[in-house]
């Protein structure tokens, strides 16, 4: 098994590459998280079935790399980035901090619900609202926010 994965790192650099990684420990841990895949679609791997290795192995790896990412990345105090733009705290202040003044409590729930990775389904099961209603309360807070501090 050690040398099939020797003879695929080529395929790993290779994936590892097209992420960019910043620095040397970022490209290292990428490509550990690669050998991971890598020897995962080695296991299930079976020539019986017609495939070539290659094209099999790429998502496995792939998969991987971005776990490692999302283990590697610092997360932002708000992130939010499902269709209504991307925000991102950027400042060392506190979250409570960014946003404005002018929000009402249902939107100040909603957003605190949003930055603790609850969906909408989930927090209008929460709140006992409809999902739509969630989503307009949402999008008007989303709007405030970007009001006070994107324009």
């Amino acid at each position: 098994m050690e040398d099939l994965i020797e003879q695929n790192m080529g395929l790993v650099l290779t994936i590892v590459n097209r992420f960019n990684p910043q620095t040397h420990q970022d490209k290292e841990a990428y490509i550990q998280a690669g050998r991971i895949g890598l020897w995962k679609a080695l296991s299930k791997f079976s020539k019986h079935k017609g495939s070539k290795f290659s094209p099999y192995a790429w998502n496995p790896i792939t998969w991987e790399i971005i776990k490692e990412i999302r283990t590697l990345t610092p997360k932002h105090k708000f992130v939010q980035s499902d269709n209504y733009g991307l925000l991102q705290d950027c400042h060392p202040s506190p979250f409570w901090e960014l946003l404005p003044p002018n929000l009402t409590s249902p939107e100040l729930q909603i957003i605190e619900l949003r930055r603790e990775g609850h969906n909408f389904k989930e927090i209008a099961n929460k709140l006992s609202r409809s999902r739509s209603d969630i989503k307009k309360n949402f999008q008007s807070a989303i709007k405030k926010i970007k009001e006070v501090h994107y324009e």
